[in-house]
């Protein structure tokens, strides 16, 4: 996970792709059409509580979700496990069995959680941290002492624990720019992905812009392009981002600020 993309260096503006699927053939779709990853969703524990009310997902992906996967594609398994808890180290140990080579920490509250998270993945595989509690937000600075790997921003939950009502929120009220602030050298990624022309309330191709700005480099391929995908090529379709992406990197600095503003006038309204 070695990318950036800012209006200042710009070797490699690639942009990480990470989709939710247990379905291999589904996921050798993806494989070629050069999504980077793919998750298996392991997240249960109190989350049917926690999102009650709110349109959100949750799974019931299984250990041989991941060995089925692992038999058939190549890119990284991600594995997304539960909540920091008495379990972590047994799912954390079991993914990496079944042929996970990433692991994926939703809901941590305090730093010291993803410490130990990190800890205990060890060397066994790469490590992304969801900064999706307004606590861990508030101590972001001190995620910098730790060795993850990536960071995703998770704006649904995040939303949820600040008793919001507008998923895009923390990306108008400067949260999202702060994280990014906190962690410029590090690996960052949020929002999501979906067709070129998809995307709303927020066109995807404005939203990416602002993930140029902020250097984001990796996201997740959302639940509007599993709905948008269908009957065209995911091929195509993924190629068609990456060009836009490509385009939204070498912009000049003026031209960044100035989409920012237009970006910020256009849709803050739409909360």
């Amino acid at each position: 996970m070695e990318a950036d993309c800012t209006s200042e260096k710009m070797n490699d503006p690639r942009l990480r792709f990470l989709f939710f699927t247990t379905d291999p053939d589904r996921a050798e779709i993806a494989e070629n059409a050069g999504v980077d990853g793919i998750i298996v969703d392991w997240e249960k524990k109190g989350k049917g509580k926690r999102q009650h009310g709110y349109d959100t997902e949750i799974n019931t992906d299984t250990v041989d979700d991941v060995a089925r996967l692992e038999s058939r594609i190549e890119i990284p398994i991600v594995v997304r496990v539960n909540p920091m808890g008495t379990e972590t180290a047994r799912e954390i140990q079991r993914a990496v069995d079944y042929g996970a080579s990433g692991l994926m920490l939703p809901m941590a509250r305090e730093v010291e959680e993803v410490r130990q998270f990190v800890d205990m993945v060890g060397n066994a595989a790469l490590t992304i941290v969801q900064i999706e509690t307004q606590s861990l937000v508030e101590n972001c600075e001190n995620l910098r002492e730790i060795p993850w790997d990536a960071a995703y921003i998770g704006l649904n939950d995040l939303m949820i624990s600040r008793n919001g009502s507008w998923i895009w929120e923390a990306l108008f009220d400067g949260t999202v720019d702060f994280i990014f602030d906190c962690l410029s050298d590090r690996v960052v990624g949020f929002a999501g992905a979906t067709v070129i022309g998809g995307g709303v309330p927020i066109p995807f191709k404005e939203l990416l812009r602002e993930m140029g700005r902020l250097g984001c480099q990796m996201t997740f391929l959302r639940r509007t392009f599993r709905r948008e995908i269908q009957g065209r090529d995911m091929h195509s379709e993924i190629k068609a981002i990456r060009t836009a992406w490509r385009a939204t990197c070498r912009r000049s600095d003026e031209a960044v600020q100035r989409d920012h503003t237009w970006f910020r006038e256009e849709f803050s309204r739409c909360s």
